[in-house]
């Protein structure tokens, strides 16, 4: 038989509450996307050229373009509010949901420039997830770190080269895609040089 008082040391009766309200946003924000109140701008703004949209009409056309996308996210948001409505699945449901909503907090900051309110819902709610992960970060850190293997020392130098290549062919490839685009950019400004004279 459990002890109340010890139950309520290990879980902390605020993360609860930032449990059920991360859920119920979720659930509010899945829902909408699956009964398309969301991202459902296509039809008006489809006629307008591109460069009269503001961040959110591009944002919600470009993210309406695809119904099964809304769908699917959606469909993730409910599922993690779900799993967010349980301690026993609370933990898979704040690292399944802090990606999606670090992604839309990166949205709502930078594209949704002056639009504060889905900014602030998205804030309180990353907030509210990294405090439950934060809870349990002795835990992830052993499952995440201590317990996962390194290479064996005997193929260690293997490794090592193969790391150290992928780096460098990673970065030989990018800095032959700068130089050409820089060539190209150079090119163009020589070409209507010349057509302007």
């Amino acid at each position: 038989m459990s002890n109340p008082d010890l139950d309520r040391e290990k879980y902390p009766g605020l993360l609860d509450w930032l449990r059920y309200f991360c859920a119920f946003m979720l659930y509010m924000y899945g829902t909408s996307k699956l009964l398309h109140f969301q991202f459902n701008l296509e039809s008006e703004l489809a006629p307008r050229p591109i460069g009269s949209l503001n961040g959110y009409q591009l944002t919600w056309y470009y993210f309406g373009v695809s119904r099964v996308y809304a769908c699917i996210l959606g469909l993730t948001q409910v599922a993690g509010a779900t799993l967010l409505l349980f301690r026993k699945t609370t933990l898979m449901g704040a690292l399944l949901m802090l990606p999606v909503m670090a992604n839309i907090l990166l949205i709502n900051i930078f594209i949704l420039v002056n639009d504060y309110g889905p900014y602030v819902v998205s804030t309180l709610i990353c907030i509210s997830l990294l405090i439950v992960l934060w809870h349990q970060r002795i835990g992830l850190l052993t499952l995440l770190w201590s317990t996962q293997n390194g290479e064996p020392d005997r193929s260690k130098p293997t490794h090592w080269w193969i790391r150290s290549s992928i780096v460098l062919i990673a970065a030989a490839i990018m800095t032959l895609a700068v130089l050409h685009r820089m060539q190209d950019s150079h090119q163009q400004t020589h070409q209507e040089v010349q057509r302007n004279q």
